[in-house]
């Protein structure tokens, strides 16, 4: 028969026992006090401030003159051109058509040459080419010609070259100054075909360098599909002969 003996020492109330668990616990695992961040040093998303304390975004950094020269190669003008054309356009569309206008029309007023010194520009380059070819048709037919002469013959076209060279850059947007455009430069590369075929002598030879220069140039300054059009128009000019017959 077994006996179990209880110790008296050993009887501890239960509640005491959980007291000094819960104070042995307390001290043995104290936890250091929670540090709550530095609020100046968060570091909000968004773009950064400039000098002037307002926003400063990466596009900013391009000029106003790349802007609108994005704009315009983008095609955006034409497209919503199009689009109010057909019917299609809608009100915010078409305001946004007047903004892109007007920055086109600033990009213009902006620009860094003036007009009439772009055309000195291109005056002088036609001049060039029209004294090079002047020289090339007297070298031709033995005709000696010196550079002063070159030079003189130059100077006297230049006016009219100007004039020309200033009314195709001021209005060489405009439908109809490019069909005149393509129509010139049409006649000129034929009528100076025709000269080579059919015209030897250096009287009428000397019409040449005048050609050649407002063909170059007529060509220079279209688009590429009517560029296209006038060497088509040349090539074939210049296979059939339709004149061979009448010389």
């Amino acid at each position: 028969m077994v006996t179990i003996i209880e110790d008296e020492s050993d009887n501890v109330p239960l509640v005491h026992s959980l007291q000094e668990l819960t104070t042995e616990s307390a001290h043995a695992s104290a936890a250091p006090p929670l540090e709550y961040p530095n609020v100046s040093r968060i570091v909000r998303a968004g773009p950064k401030l400039g000098a002037d304390g307002k926003p400063h975004y990466l596009i900013d950094d391009i000029p106003d003159n790349e802007k609108q020269r994005l704009i315009r190669e983008s095609g955006l003008l034409k497209k919503y051109a199009k689009d109010k054309n057909h019917g299609t356009g809608s009100d915010h569309g078409s305001d946004v058509e007047d903004e892109l206008q007007e920055l086109q029309e600033e990009y213009d007023r902006a620009s860094d040459i003036p007009l009439w010194m772009d055309a000195i520009i291109y005056t002088v380059g036609l001049a060039a080419v029209y004294g090079l070819f002047e020289a090339l048709v007297n070298q031709q037919y033995s005709v000696e010609v010196t550079v002063t002469e070159v030079i003189q013959r130059m100077a006297k076209v230049a006016p009219a070259l100007y004039a020309i060279v200033y009314g195709t850059l001021r209005f060489r947007k405009t439908r109809v100054v490019n069909l005149v455009m393509l129509v010139a430069a049409c006649v000129s590369g034929c009528y100076f075909v025709h000269l080579n075929l059919h015209s030897p002598r250096l009287g009428i030879m000397r019409r040449a360098p005048g050609l050649v220069t407002m063909w170059i140039y007529f060509t220079f300054l279209m688009e590429v599909r009517p560029a296209v059009i006038n060497a088509i128009v040349v090539a074939l000019f210049w296979l059939i002969d339709p004149f061979k017959q009448v010389i």
